[in-house]
């Protein structure tokens, strides 16, 4: 039976974003599932275990939808963060259910076929290639700010179609966001207005697009009433979001995670055919994304012998699963050799991302290019000491300070 009360801190609490993995090993070690207080007086159903949360991101009883939960639920979720609440308004890929989720998702994987990542490959090395040109003379580095950041919002301008000034200005709002306190509104009502504004004067003049980027599918969608204006706006909103951040967050992660680990890292440099694997073992090591967003039974569900009761919010946690002994010998140790794979990073089931393969393009590429490039590169500190953002669903540092010569 699941404990009645949290076995791990308030998970929004910074001192659980510094050290998470020690108490989703606390939590395995009772059991796949239990309640945790995520604010005073909600209590929410934590999913760690590797199967049972692989079930349950398939099961069509569980909803994304914020309107399958009470009012009350609803309200104080809408509380807890920044990133938070950005999941739970708006009609996009992560707040709605088939069969809409559906109609919108192929409306988006339009912009995401081979042949269009094929296309924007060559783009992600040159980006890559200027932003480390960039660092060439400088001793110091921040990997998060200066790299890892600019390149997943740049290549997010490509994606879109923007033109030229939405590069300067996505990587400004991407960068506020980042400096901004998740604990208070304003840095992100701010962004939020300055998204409005561009994205309405491109609306507005549809031909400074390119005609082979995102935003012209999506308004040509618009137009042939695939999706209405309310998700088109929504789509471009999630697509800021969520399109730069778990991508550039998790470069940083990798980086910081294979400085940390020098065996894994002579590995990787001594047998660069290594990548594909090594990238897989470090979205399971350290992914990006902790945890689902949030999901509501819409019936009562029973998961590993508990009773989930309809409309009770559930956080199915990634860098739990990923980290479940019955799924992953040793899950405490990195291994780029390791060849079960499987991991949960990227979701699973309907919900899953669906700029994966984007995503391990551009983590590919800016490992493997930091690494020849600056081959001396070392932490500026201990590992311990690095700042890890106040956040419940990702999990990424606010810099990541580096020497990047002896």
């Amino acid at each position: 039976m699941a404990s009645p009360v949290p076995v791990l801190p308030q998970p929004f609490r910074r001192e659980f974003a510094a050290a998470p993995y020690v108490a989703y090993r606390r939590l395995i070690e009772a059991g796949p599932i239990h309640q945790l207080e995520v604010a005073p007086g909600l209590l929410a159903w934590a999913v760690c275990g590797y199967e049972e949360a692989r079930a349950l991101l398939i099961d069509r009883r569980l909803s994304i939808e914020p309107a399958s939960t009470t009012s009350e639920v609803r309200g104080v979720l809408l509380s807890l963060a920044t990133e938070e609440k950005q999941s739970l308004y708006g009609r996009h890929l992560l707040a709605t259910d088939p069969p809409d989720h559906t109609r919108m998702r192929k409306v988006m994987s339009a912009a995401l076929t081979v042949r269009r990542l094929r296309s924007l490959e060559t783009r992600v090395q040159e980006i890559t290639d200027a932003l480390l040109n960039d660092l060439a003379d400088r001793e110091r580095a921040d990997l998060l700010t200066d790299f890892a950041l600019p390149l997943t919002i740049l290549v997010l301008v490509e994606l879109i179609g923007l033109p030229t000034d939405g590069a300067v200005l996505f990587r400004d709002l991407g960068l506020q966001v980042l400096r901004g306190d998740a604990e208070h509104d304003g840095v992100f009502l701010h962004v939020i207005q300055s998204l409005a504004a561009y994205l309405g004067d491109l609306m507005a003049d549809p031909q400074a697009v390119s005609p082979d980027g995102l935003m012209a599918l999506l308004l040509a969608a618009e137009r042939r009433m695939e999706i209405s204006t309310d998700e088109l706006n929504s789509l471009l909103f999630q697509l800021f979001f969520a399109g730069h951040e778990s991508t550039g967050y998790f470069i940083a992660n990798a980086i910081a995670t294979l400085l940390q680990h020098p065996t894994e890292l002579a590995r990787l440099r001594q047998d660069p055919e290594l990548i594909d694997g090594a990238l897989e073992e470090l979205l399971r090591f350290e992914g990006s994304v902790k945890s689902a967003t949030w999901r509501f039974p819409t019936e009562p569900i029973e998961v590993a012998g508990v009773l989930i009761p309809a409309g009770d919010p559930v956080l199915v946690l990634f860098g739990a699963a990923n980290r479940d002994p019955r799924q992953f010998d040793h899950p405490d140790r990195l291994d780029l050799g390791r060849t079960s794979t499987g991991h949960l990073s990227f979701g699973h089931g309907a919900h899953h991302c669906l700029g994966h393969a984007l995503g391990r393009m551009e983590a590919k590429i800016a490992v493997l290019s930091l690494f020849s490039r600056f081959p001396d590169v070392q932490l500026d500190g201990p590992y311990e000491e690095l700042p890890w953002r106040h956040n419940m669903v990702m999990r990424g540092m606010s810099r990541l300070p580096v020497v990047l010569s002896r």
